[in-house]
């Protein structure tokens, strides 16, 4: 009974064994079991406490900065839909205004485009009365007037194209003109190299100084020879000077020459349209070479091709 009383009296203690270096002496420290295992659990609970309130701390923390985040992001939609809603009025503003200007632009086309249908009917029917050399007008400046009123209405329909108006009301002016420059002598009969010019030079017979009424152009012998401009085939026969030949009257004193042909395609009194193969470059007739020999003449006088033909 002593010996078991004696363990739960050495159980209620817990003891401390100090053992310094500098001393050979022992020291005990005893503490009560129950104030010892007090001691350890408040300890354990400040820790517990202090851990969790800095981990709380930091949850705080990052919180605080997750909700500044939010605020900002906020701040920044807002501004970006203000901005937005800015914006949208701006183009909503230009939208207004190009419409304006388009109808402005649409309306001084259509101005336009009665003015050019009048200036063309009043130009092409002045030209049908006055079919003479008489007068102001030189037929030089009547053929460039016509490539000006071409322009402008390749212009214009341009415009048209570009304006967003569905229809231009100048197919009725483009139908003038085209009739018109159909018998003008503007295109090139052939293609190739001058060798002779209009206007004096030396007979390459004779070796005097003559008057060349027309152009000599260089071309291979087979070459296709077109009409300079639409009309009727009024001579297609072979001549001493200028061997097999085709004259095309054209209307309003337009006559056109083509000479050293190797073959004639067209007869007398058929009718030519621009653009269309009538002979074939030769060497016949008094010639030193292969080409043909070009001339334009108004009321029966030779004038310069080179006035009439299109710039190359």
């Amino acid at each position: 009974m002593k010996k078991g009383k004696a363990k739960r009296a050495q159980k209620r203690y817990l003891s401390i064994v100090l053992v310094p270096h500098s001393s050979s002496r022992v020291k005990v420290l005893k503490f009560n079991s129950f104030y010892a295992k007090m001691v350890a659990f408040f300890v354990i609970l400040i820790a517990v406490f202090v851990f969790g309130g800095l981990y709380i701390s930091r949850l705080l923390g990052e919180n605080e900065a997750l909700r500044q985040n939010v605020s900002d992001l906020y701040g920044t939609t807002a501004e970006q839909s203000m901005l937005l809603r800015k914006k949208t009025e701006e183009i909503e503003s230009l939208k207004n205004e190009s419409a304006a200007f388009r109808e402005v632009v649409n309306d001084k086309i259509e101005e336009f485009t009665e003015k050019f249908n009048q200036l063309t009917d009043e130009y092409l029917e002045e030209r049908s009365i006055k079919i003479s050399r008489s007068g102001e007008r030189t037929e030089t400046a009547f053929t460039s007037d016509m490539r000006q009123l071409k322009d402008s209405l390749d212009s214009l329909t341009l415009l048209y194209s570009r304006s967003g108006i569905p229809e231009a009301d100048i197919e009725a002016a483009e139908e003038k003109i085209n009739a018109f420059m159909e018998v003008i002598p503007t295109l090139w009969p052939v293609q190739g190299r001058i060798t002779d010019e209009f206007g004096y030079r030396r007979d390459p017979f004779t070796r005097k100084r003559t008057f060349h009424k027309g152009l000599d152009i260089a071309a291979d012998t087979g070459t296709s020879i077109k009409a300079a401009a639409g009309g009727k085939v009024t001579y297609a026969e072979y001549t001493y000077a200028t061997g097999r030949t085709v004259r095309i009257d054209h209307g309003n004193g337009f006559v056109t020459v083509y000479g050293h042909c190797s073959k004639i395609l067209v007869e007398p009194g058929q009718e030519v349209k621009k653009g269309e193969v009538i002979a074939k470059v030769g060497n016949t007739g008094r010639s030193t070479g292969p080409h043909l020999h070009f001339e334009i003449q108004l009321y029966g006088t030779a004038i310069d091709p080179l006035e009439y033909l299109e710039k190359k």
